[in-house]
């Protein structure tokens, strides 16, 4: 199956589930993303960003559904081997859902968070040209809403960004707005 009718399917799949919701809200999101593990390697260390939007779609009793779609960008450092040096920017798209668990069974205070995406990873090197790779990603984490409209979470994210070598893990700390 090709990116394009994946992307189609993904959207088409994610803009019914309102229909079946008593609630629906919208937000945007940003977080600081720190790379762990290959991801770490291939950007010398740096800390990224990640800003995209969601939605919101109220399941009752304290439970929510929030699909997504997010951009991630880590622009990486410079390392040297001889006389050349090089970088690494490794950046993509995120397109996924997450089902969130509020402790006191409404949309307020601490929340459990757990989801899944798929993810179209670039990864730019200075000498060696870009490669590119789409790889499913698992996330889970915890938050919690202070008002209806601001939440801050923090999350574990595992993907792959490369065919080698390519574990795409990460640590988010990140601020949700909703409308």
């Amino acid at each position: 199956m090709n990116k394009n009718a994946l992307l189609t399917s993904l959207c088409l799949v994610v803009g019914m589930l309102p229909l079946s919701a008593q609630q629906t809200e919208a937000g945007i999101q940003g977080s600081l993303v720190f790379p762990q593990s290959d991801l770490r390697s291939a950007v010398g260390a740096r800390t990224g960003f990640e800003v995209g939007v969601h939605g919101a779609i109220d399941l009752q009793q304290g439970q929510e559904l929030r699909p997504r779609i997010d951009y991630t960008r880590i622009d990486g450092g410079s390392f040297s081997l001889s006389s050349l040096s090089s970088t690494t920017t490794v950046s993509g798209i995120s397109l996924g859902a997450d089902y969130l668990c509020y402790l006191e069974q409404r949309r307020r205070g601490l929340y459990a968070v757990a989801g899944v995406g798929l993810v179209w990873w670039t990864s730019e090197y200075r000498f060696s040209g870009t490669t590119h790779e789409t790889s499913p990603s698992l996330m889970i984490g915890a938050g919690h809403r202070f008002n209806t409209n601001v939440a801050m979470e923090f999350n574990v994210d595992l993907g792959k960004f490369r065919s080698t070598a390519g574990q795409a893990s990460t640590i988010k700390a990140g601020i949700f707005y909703r409308f």
